[in-house]
């Protein structure tokens, strides 16, 4: 491979030099981005305004004009496949630019583009030693967490007055929760502790009468109050048993890291004189760690310690999506603040609002719904400018919109217009839905499928809609709680067993009877049935439960239909087959549930297409990487796990 030397500095002198060399029509408010100068800066990037194009191309204006070598650059984003993408759009916009060979190896290096988490890591690996941490931890994610989570609720000593009354999946979702809550925004959980006890004092002293909710409110305060100090002592379980068997989250990594940044000056020093250019991808959906770190790394009190140096941050607070895990939108409204110039002024503010996506029409409807935000009085700064806009000439692009009768009218409608696109030529892959609820997704699934349309869900979230995965799902259910009533409904109702309304009633007439007989109060509402799947899903001890499972494996002398009867007896047994095998290995009883309802044969016998087959085996998939860590996953667990998702 050969060496090319590094390219001559000073060959871009003039942004039209950059746009010729890279054979780009910038907007003016692009070449202002590229070109700004060497100092903090926060670039507000409306959807498809060409963040990354920009980012790109300062890059290339910086190393093309001599200001830094191309190893001086640091690029953060949040998933591999976005690093990969910027790292491939910097060096291809280089070598274009002709600042670097396409065929060889400069002599200055190249840029580092890497996720946030694995820039924390890489800190915590090369630096921990200087605040004790050791070792090479191994990463767990999503499915592994919600094992060891499930493991620590299940050998948790207690006693737990407020959490008792809630199911162990449900604790360990609040547990996990929590525990994110803590590591993203840097709280100890002794400070938690410490805080909730302080807030029970007060809430001791708070007015105890009747008026209005008052009294109501406070009891309730006082017993999410308790429920949290409850939770905190499973929080420090949870991380013991992480540091017992080593592993480590995103989270903890992150936090590891911000305070490294914190308490050791030397890892910032060493950082900025190692990058003299920081760009921050999304920065929008940074969390409150994320930020403690790259303020402590490249944003000191005065010029010695990092004040002024060349940090940019791009992203839209309209487009944050990641509060749910900790992130703050505030971040990048706060950010001028945050990394003031060397003189101690604000970091200058640019904008990116020409969208080249979408056309006149489109964008009319998205700056019409988004003008509340844009006029929201809480924002850091004015954003009432920050309108999206078209490029000149663009095509006024379609929006349609109609109000239905139905849900089934509406799903059909969708589905018939991306059915009628295919034979236009529009590719299949080009074509994105989005609904606002997981579970709105099986019904467009289904609807597309059957229209032949080959489809995909992305994300086990919508994976679970899917009706053939749903039923394994109520399946594995009973067999951890044989009280999960809603899950055998649907089971009975479906299109196994076709157990019609009527004879429904009467074996939830059954299950009620057979919980008088244990002495057991089932409820007071009228309809047997209602009453049994209210007490199902509430949060009460399992064992006062009325169960439709038991019902029926002792469906008593009830008129049933002669059909009812047989199924009964065949679902009933069915179940109690599949109960025996309910300790062996989660992986091994997911296939063997899939094959007792003889899934994996019908689907292949009845699909045109090998999708039902798809989102089925994507399922297992999900499962076999939910027990990957060790040999202890739970069939609770699991259970938990799908269920946050």
């Amino acid at each position: 491979m050969s060496v090319v030397p590094f390219s001559p500095r000073g060959r871009l002198r003039t942004p039209g030099d950059l746009a010729d060399a890279l054979g780009i029509a910038f907007s003016d408010e692009q070449l202002a981005a590229v070109t700004a100068p060497l100092e903090p800066g926060v670039i507000i990037a409306g959807a498809g305004s060409g963040k990354t194009t920009v980012m790109a191309a300062r890059v290339v204006w910086l190393v093309g004009s001599g200001a830094v070598r191309p190893d001086q650059v640091l690029g953060l984003t949040f998933t591999r496949k976005a690093a990969a993408e910027l790292a491939h759009r910097i060096r291809t916009a280089l070598v274009r630019a002709q600042v670097l060979s396409a065929d060889g190896v400069d002599d200055d290096g190249e840029q580092v583009v890497m996720t946030y988490d694995s820039f924390a890591a890489r800190l915590v690996s090369e630096h921990g030693l200087w605040l004790g941490y050791e070792g090479d931890p191994r990463m767990i994610t999503g499915a592994s967490r919600f094992r060891l989570a499930a493991r620590v609720v299940a050998t948790a000593a207690g006693p737990f007055e407020h959490l008792s009354r809630l199911r162990p999946a449900t604790v360990t979702e609040r547990l996990l929760a929590l525990d994110g809550q803590l590591q993203s925004h840097l709280v100890d959980d002794d400070a938690l502790d410490e805080q909730a006890r302080a807030h029970l004092l007060e809430l001791a002293g708070a007015p105890r009468n009747n008026r209005g909710n008052v009294y109501v409110s406070v009891r309730a305060a006082t017993a999410v109050a308790r429920e949290r100090l409850e939770l905190a002592s499973l929080v420090r379980a949870y991380q013991g048993l992480k540091r017992e068997l080593g592993y480590v989250e995103f989270a903890d990594q992150m936090a590891a890291a911000a305070r490294l940044a914190r308490e050791v000056p030397g890892v910032g020093e060493a950082l900025r004189r190692q990058f003299a250019v920081v760009l921050l991808d999304e920065y929008q959906d940074t969390s409150s760690a994320q930020a403690v770190l790259l303020q402590h790394l490249f944003s000191g009190p005065d010029v010695a310690r990092g004040r002024g140096h060349a940090v940019t941050a791009v992203g839209d607070p309209f487009q944050a999506i990641y509060g749910w895990r900790g992130a703050a939108a505030s971040n990048i409204l706060q950010f001028p603040g945050d990394f003031p110039r060397a003189d101690g002024s604000p970091a200058a503010r640019m904008s990116l609002t020409v969208n080249r996506r979408s056309g006149p029409r489109i964008l009319e409807v998205a700056n019409t719904l988004a003008a509340p935000l844009r006029s929201d009085p809480t924002l850091a700064y004015d954003l009432s400018d920050a309108v999206l806009r078209p490029p000149e000439g663009a095509p006024p692009g379609l929006v349609l919109a109609g109000t239905f009768e139905s849900w089934p009218d509406e799903v059909a409608w969708v589905a018939d217009r991306i059915a009628e696109a295919g034979p236009t030529g529009q590719a299949w892959s080009q074509i994105a839905c989005l609904l606002r609820r997981n579970g709105d997704i099986g019904p467009l699934y289904a609807a597309l499928a059957a229209r032949d349309v080959p489809v995909e869900i992305v994300g086990l979230g919508g994976l679970l809609s899917v009706p053939e995965v749903a039923d394994v799902v109520a399946v594995l259910r009973l067999l951890d709680d044989v009280t999960e009533n809603p899950s055998l409904v649907r089971l009975l109702t479906g299109p196994r067993w076709r157990i019609g309304p009527g004879d429904l009633e009467l074996l939830g007439r059954r299950a009620r009877e057979l919980a008088r007989a244990r002495g057991e109060d089932a409820g007071t509402a009228d309809d047997p049935l209602t009453a049994a799947l209210d007490a199902a899903v509430a949060d009460v001890d399992p064992s006062e439960l009325v169960s439709l499972t038991e019902a029926l494996s002792d469906p008593g002398d009830g008129p049933y239909s002669p059909q009812a009867r047989e199924r009964f007896a065949a679902a009933a047994a069915e179940l109690e087959q599949l109960r025996r095998h309910s300790a062996e290995p989660v992986l091994d009883l997911v296939r063997r549930v899939v094959a007792t309802l003889g899934l994996d044969v019908e689907l292949a016998a009845a699909a045109t297409t090998d999708e039902p087959l798809a989102q089925l085996g994507a399922f297992v998939d999900a499962v076999a990487a939910y027990v990957d860590v060790d040999a202890d996953a739970s069939l609770t667990g699991l259970l938990a796990y799908l269920r946050a998702e």
